[in-house]
């Protein structure tokens, strides 16, 4: 995810709202998809599908039900979710792909936005080490998708995938955690959360818009 408009750090919105008489659920009262995005039902059928199909997936879909939206489709990312839960993701992300990164977006659904939903009044250190923290949850998900909908080269890019398929389960939210925090600018095709979330907090500590 990238970070700039709390899609995470950044997040732009979307997700899948799960209505009782739509097949994925979309909610007739969610926003429209921002300009450029476009609102795909087959492919996100295909995509809730697919996440659904894994227990893991199927679980996230069943605890976030009520409060999903819209999954958009843009010409670049920014594979986000924003305060309204739409979820916005890459139209060139393979149908693997974006399930998993459904998933990870589903854990911010499901757990709180990691910027937005930090504890009030805490300083810029203590709220970007919250955000971090489920980052790293969100991304071990993300991961664990992936493994299991065997996805193999893809548009999204991981610096510590192998790495974190290769530990022991009790370890991974922990590697991944470490990664993002001595990663602080991130890493080519990985967005520099801490640095993100850090900006952003210095920018509303000091009244700018």
């Amino acid at each position: 995810m990238r970070p700039a408009a709390l899609l995470s750090p950044l997040i732009p919105a979307l997700l899948i709202a799960i209505a009782c008489d739509e097949p994925t659920g979309r909610s007739s009262h969610a926003p429209p998809c921002p300009e450029g995005a476009l609102d795909q039902p087959a492919r996100t059928d295909a995509i809730v599908a697919l996440l659904g199909s894994v227990p893991e997936g199927a679980a996230l879909l069943e605890a976030t039900r009520a409060r999903m939206g819209r999954v958009c489709f843009a010409p670049e990312g920014p594979n986000a979710i924003d305060a309204d839960l739409t979820l916005v993701l890459d139209r060139a992300l393979s149908d693997g792909e974006a399930a998993a990164r459904v998933g990870h977006l589903l854990v911010h659904a499901r757990d709180g936005l990691p910027y937005v939903d930090a504890p009030p009044g805490t300083d810029c250190d203590a709220r970007v080490a919250h955000a971090l923290d489920r980052e790293a949850e969100a991304h071990a998900v993300e991961l664990e998708l992936r493994s299991a909908l065997g996805v193999g080269g893809s548009r999204l890019v991981f610096p510590f995938e192998a790495a974190f398929q290769s530990a022991p389960s009790h370890e991974r939210v922990a590697l991944v955690r470490r990664w993002l925090e001595e990663h602080p600018d991130g890493a080519p095709g990985l967005d520099g959360l801490a640095t993100g979330y850090r900006m952003r907090c210095e920018r509303e500590r000091a009244g700018a818009p």
